[in-house]
């Protein structure tokens, strides 16, 4: 049996981050895993899912002054 994958957060949030010019990339080992920054800015490394949406959101509006919930 496949490991879990969620599609609506990354096709929705990853999608919309890369549309925006941020760079998402999966971790090597554990593809639920994604760095994000944007133009060699400050890194995070969140998990994706429902449960990590309102720290990647907080995250990037007081990084990036980037509102996430405008887009969605």
């Amino acid at each position: 049996m496949a490991k879990h994958y969620n599609r609506k957060f990354v096709n929705e949030i990853i999608g919309t981050l890369k549309k925006n010019g941020f760079e998402c990339t999966p971790g090597k080992k554990d593809k639920n895993k994604f760095k994000i920054s944007k133009e060699n800015g400050p890194l995070t490394i969140i998990h994706s899912g429902e449960s990590c949406y309102h720290e990647l959101r907080r995250f990037l509006k007081s990084t990036y002054n980037f509102d996430l919930e405008a887009l969605l």
